[in-house]
Parts: structure tokens; sequence; C-alpha cells
């Protein structure tokens, strides 16, 4: 089979959890089936399209590891990738459907299609275009166009009885009556098309096979075949996920905890947690190892199995994947991460990655993110701020480690433990302070480990009198 799928996001805004989960599942499906994956940039927004927005996107993916064959900077047999740059196109297909009488001009103003919604409403009626400009004259038109007024463009549907009908790959049978769909705008007054209008001449034209999209588009769909079987198109097949809600079953928001891919990275989580819990979000998979594996994770994809119902954004279950990724890292590959991202922020660096490695077995315990893991770390870097009071055995303390020839951890907890005995000190009364004042935490690795990675000079500077 021949599978051709597209990511095709607004520049708008950043690129936020259920469109990463959108461009994951397309991604997924092209490389199960050896075909490609198109970026295509829907910026006919011009108020709110951005090169920004747009190059934050593109950062995104890549960091999510979902590279693609054909998009706006790495070209492709259907060029150009921006719909901003496909206006003639737009307008040939739009004079195609004037030329078969599938679309005609509208001259109402938003007040007038703001009114007429309203006395819909009133009247208890679902809102719809009444076609008052479908049959207008050709001197009504040129009435109306002395008067100032430039038309849109709307689609002629036809009007008859039955349902427009299509099979979706997740939803099955999905379908709207005629009666329900208005006639709608397909080109705005300014030139500019819209979405129902555009993604149909785009898909077609750059050979998409299955558009896998959210399913706020089911009813968009029905009108978009309209389109298609205008034009003796083939359309895709379509397979519309559900929506990604807030715990209170809402539909996220900034307020929602719709958190972008920029945040998770900033908060420091791995793309391969990422990537592994957008997975989880309507796919029902058996085992979860595969899914830190994107090449795994294609071969076992499958449109029949997403659930229909909608997941719950779950920070614990991101957390989960986030701690089980950094697990399976190399411990060598995490040093380094750590180190890096200490002397970014101005940390002292006063530990090699190679000392650090040999630490980190016993400190990845709970931390789900990079960002996480350095801030339990950081005692690495930073000599702690300590408020408690000094233990009255601290100053014989630092005088027997200064004493203390081989600095390992074994030395180092064998005379720790013999000082404490001969102290008559309970283990806490003992190690509780001693870490405090080592590390400034309360738990973590084993404090002999701790102190060898550290030095003793640095450690000794660390007991205060």
């Amino acid at each position: 089979m021949s599978v051709k799928t597209r990511f095709a996001p607004s520049p708008t805004g950043n690129l936020h959890i259920g469109g990463a989960r959108t461009a994951l599942f397309n991604w997924l499906w092209a490389k199960k089936w050896n075909g490609k994956f198109v970026l295509r940039i829907e910026d006919t927004d011009r108020d709110r399209s951005s090169p920004e927005f747009e190059d934050s996107i593109k950062r995104d993916l890549k960091w999510l590891g979902l590279e693609w064959d054909e998009g706006p900077d790495v070209g492709g047999a259907h060029l150009p990738y921006r719909q901003s740059e496909r206006l003639p196109l737009y307008l040939k297909i739009l004079k195609k459907l004037e030329e078969t009488d599938c679309v005609y001009p509208c001259y109402c103003t938003p007040e007038e299609l703001e009114a007429e919604r309203k006395a819909q409403l009133s009247r208890g009626m679902p809102p719809r275009y009444s076609g008052k400009c479908r049959n207008l004259t050709e001197e009504d038109r040129k009435k109306l166009e002395r008067e100032g007024r430039v038309p849109s463009w709307r689609f002629k549907v036809q009007q008859r009885d039955g349902r427009i009908e299509f099979h979706d790959e997740v939803h099955g049978t999905y379908a709207l009556s005629y009666s329900e769909v208005g006639d709608f705008i397909v080109m705005r007054s300014d030139g500019i098309p819209t979405y129902l209008f555009a993604a149909v001449v785009d898909d077609h034209f750059m050979e998409i096979t299955h558009v896998i999209r959210g399913d706020e588009h089911l009813p968009n769909t029905t009108r978009q075949l309209l389109v298609f079987e205008a034009l003796s198109w083939q359309p895709p097949s379509f397979a519309h996920i559900p929506m990604i809600l807030s715990r209170e079953g809402r539909k996220l928001s900034k307020r929602e905890g719709a958190e972008s891919i920029d945040d998770l990275r900033q908060r420091g989580y791995l793309p391969e947690a990422v990537r592994a819990y957008l997975a989880t979000l309507s796919w029902a998979v058996e085992g979860e190892d595969f899914l830190f594996d994107l090449n795994e994770m294609a071969k076992r994809f499958e449109l029949s199995s997403i659930s229909k119902s909608s997941p719950i954004h779950d920070e614990e279950r991101l957390r989960w994947w986030g701690s089980e990724a950094i697990k399976r890292k190399d411990l060598k590959w995490l040093a380094d991460v750590i180190v890096k991202k200490a002397s970014e922020d101005g940390l002292p660096v006063r530990i090699t990655t190679e000392e650090l490695t040999l630490l980190l077995p016993e400190a990845l315990s709970g931390q789900a993110t990079i960002v996480e893991l350095l801030e339990s770390l950081n005692w690495l870097f930073l000599r702690p701020q300590v408020h408690e009071a000094v233990p009255p055995w601290m100053r014989d303390l630092k005088a027997e480690l200064s004493k203390l020839g081989d600095w390992n951890k074994a030395k180092i907890e064998d005379m720790l433990r013999a000082f404490q005995k001969r102290l008559g000190l309970k283990a806490r009364e003992f190690f509780h302070p001693l870490r405090i004042f080592v590390t400034g935490k309360i738990s973590g690795p084993p404090l002999p480990l701790i102190m060898e990675v550290l030095g003793k000079e640095e450690v000794i500077s660390r007991l205060v009198d």
C-alpha cells in the first residue's frame, strides 16, 4: 500500500500536545508502510501567523524525532508547502468550480450574517446560511458591487434528500444530512481560501492518501467530500482521533493543562518520554517497552487500535514515562547532559562526567526530567546553605576525615560507622545531619559514595565547626 500523510499546523502558536500527537500518528502511519510524511504550513491566517511560530513548530517536531520527507525547508515534488504561497492554485481551482456552477459569489456582510444567525437561534433552529445570494441575477450582483461590496465565494450544496456519508478509520460510518449543511464559504472576500477549500486542494495535489486529524473535524469532512466530488477527485482515507481532555473533562486550554512541547522540553523531559506518553493517548497497545523506539512503534501502529473515547491528559502518567526514559539512558550520556546543563545554568562544575557516571546509578530515583535530576544533584555544584545547628561532634569528625588516607567509599563508610558507634549515636542521629551539611538534602545516594565523588577537600570544607 502506498501511503502519504501530512501534518498541517497553523503557525499561530506553539505546538501543543494535541497537535504533537496528531503529528506523531501521521508519522507512524506513513513509516509503517514505508511511505512519506509531509509538513504543510497552513498560514492563511495573516493576522496571527508568524515565521517565529513556524520555526518553533519545526524545532519541536525535530526534537521529537518526527522528520518530514516533504516540506517548506526540505522541498519535494509539490512545492510550495506554505498555503500563503499557493494562492494562484486556489484561484485556478475556484475558477473551475465557478465554470461548473458549483460556487457562487456571496455579498452578505458580517453584520447581516450575524443577524441571520441570531434570528435562527431565537427560533430554535441550527444556524446555517440561508442561501440568500444563491440566486442573485447578474444585475443584482452588479448593483451590490457598485455599492462597494466585495464577494466571498460559497460552495453550492445540492438541495436534496439523503446524507453525506463516509467511513472513518476510527469512528466507522459518519454521516450528516444534506439539510444540515448550508452553503459554505470556500474563498473569503480578501482572496484567502478557507480551510474547507484549501485543505482539499492541497491534499489532492500533494497526493495525500490518509488524513489523520482531530475528531472536531468530522463535520468538516462531510463538506470537504462535496468539494472532492465536485472536482471529480478521489478523496483520501480519513481517521479522526479523539480530543485530549483535562482531568475535569474539558477541552485542553492554557488554563486546562494544554502544555506546549517547548514547555516540556524546557522542563527537561526527554523526547522519547514525550513521544511514548503521546502514543498512549488513544492508542491501545499491548506492552509498552517498544514505545521508546520510533521505528518499532511505527511497525506496530494501527489506526484500528485507536480508541473513539477522549483520553485524559495525566501529568502523573507523563512523569512516569519521563522517569522510565531517564532510567533507560546511557549513564555516560546522562552525565554529559547534566554537566552541560549545569554549565549553561552558570553553576560551578566541580566534577567530571566520569565521576558523575559513578554516582548516577544510585541517583536515578523518581526524577522525571533532566531538570529534576540536576536539582536532586545540585549539591555537586553548589555548597548547601544549612541553617541547622552544628552538631557538637562535627569538629572531631572533620579532624578524623582529614587524617583518612584512602579516600574511597569503603574506607569512608568504615570510618563513619566507627565514629558513630564510638559516640553512641543512632544512625539517624548521626547520618541525617551529616547528609544535610554535605548535600543540603534529606535523602539521596549513599553518603559514602557522595563523599568519595565530592572529594576529601570539598567534603571537609562543608563541615563547619
